[in-house]
C-alpha cells in the first residue's frame, strides 16, 4: 500500500516479497518473515508475486523480521476468498491464472497439480484469529478490497445503495439516483464477511469504497485490460484514500 507511506513509515514486505490476497497468503508470509516456516525453490518461484516478476526466489532477509518486530500497527487487506495451494503452500495467483502472461513460465506440475478452492466463512473467521493472535500485542486493521462497479463509472449510481462503514467517515455523504451498479459478487460477499466478522470480534474494518460516495470511478480507478476486474487505483485515487487509512489509523494509534 504504496499510498500509506506518503503518511506513515511502513515496511516494505508487500514490493519486496509479495502482495497477498487470501488470509492464507497473509498467515503463510507472516510465518515466513518470522522464520516460522520455509518456502524452497522451485516452489518459492511460483509462492511470491516479486518472486514470479523477477523470475527467481525472494531471498530471506534479516531486515524482513526487524521490520515485523518494529511494526506497530498491521494493516492487514484482504482482498480475495481464493487460494491456491501446492504441495502444501499457497500460491501467488500469478503464477496460475491464465488472464495473465506469468502463468507461462509456471513449471507443468504446478498448473496442473495447483488446487484452487474457495475458502467458507468459518474458515477466514479462523484465519483472522490467527492473524491477530500472531501480531499481538500490535493492533490490527482489517482492509477489504474496494468494490468498484465493473459497469463503467459508478459513483453517480450509488445511490440506492446503503453502505456501512465502522468509522465515521469525513466525505459527506449525498443521494444520487441512477441505475445500479454491477459490481462482482464475490468480492461484494467478502466484504460484507469481513464487515460481519470484524464487527463480532471488535477489530477496526475500514472499506475503501467510502471513496466513491464523492468521486467518479474513473477518477479513482484504473481501466483495467478487457477482462479484468477493477482492481487498482489511480494516483489521484491514491492520494485520496491515503488520506482516509491515514486518518483510520491516527484515531486508532491514539494520536487524534
Amino acid at each position: 500500500m504504496s499510498f500509506i507511506r506518503k503518511h506513515y513509515s511502513c515496511t516494505d514486505f508487500d514490493d519486496a516479497i509479495s502482495f497477498v490476497h487470501s488470509t492464507k497468503e497473509i498467515l503463510q508470509l507472516l510465518r515466513f518473515i518470522t522464520k516460522q516456516v520455509k518456502i524452497p525453490d522451485p516452489v518459492n518461484r511460483v509462492c511470491f508475486r516479486t518472486s514470479i516478476i523477477n523470475r527467481r526466489p525472494v531471498e530471506y532477509s534479516d531486515k524482513f523480521l526487524e521490520q515485523f518486530d518494529e511494526a506497530d500497527l498491521f494493516v492487514i487487506e484482504i482482498s480475495s476468498m481464493t487460494k491456491y495451494l501446492y504441495q502444501g503452500y499457497y500460491l501467488h495467483h500469478l503464477a496460475v491464472d491464465k488472464r495473465f502472461h506469468f502463468y507461462l513460465e509456471s513449471p507443468t506440475p504446478v498448473l496442473r497439480d495447483t488446487k484452487v478452492e474457495y475458502q467458507q466463512a468459518e474458515e477466514i473467521s479462523n484465519d483472522i484469529d490467527k492473524i491477530v493472535r500472531f501480531v499481538q500485542p500490535r493492533k490490527v486493521l482489517i482492509v477489504s478490497h474496494i468494490n468498484a462497479a465493473i459497469n463503467g463509472d459508478a459513483s453517480e449510481r450509488l445511490g440506492p445503495l446503503r453502505c456501512f462503514f465502522s468509522f465515521r467517515s469525513s466525505i459527506p455523504q449525498r443521494q444520487i439516483t441512477g441505475p445500479k451498479p454491477v459490481v462482482l459478487e464475490r468480492r461484494s460477499e467478502l466484504i460484507q464477511l469481513l464487515r460481519t466478522i470484524t464487527r463480532e470480534k471488535e477489530i477496526p474494518f475500514f472499506d475503501p469504497s467510502v471513496i466513491l460516495k464523492n468521486y467518479r470511478q474513473k477518477r479513482i480507478i484504473q481501466k483495467e485490460e478487457p477482462g479484468l476486474p477493477p482492481s487498482h487505483y489511480t494516483e489521484f485515487g491514491g492520494k485520496i484514500v491515503g488520506r482516509l487509512y491515514a486518518a483510520e489509523i491516527k484515531k486508532m494509534m491514539g494520536n487524534s
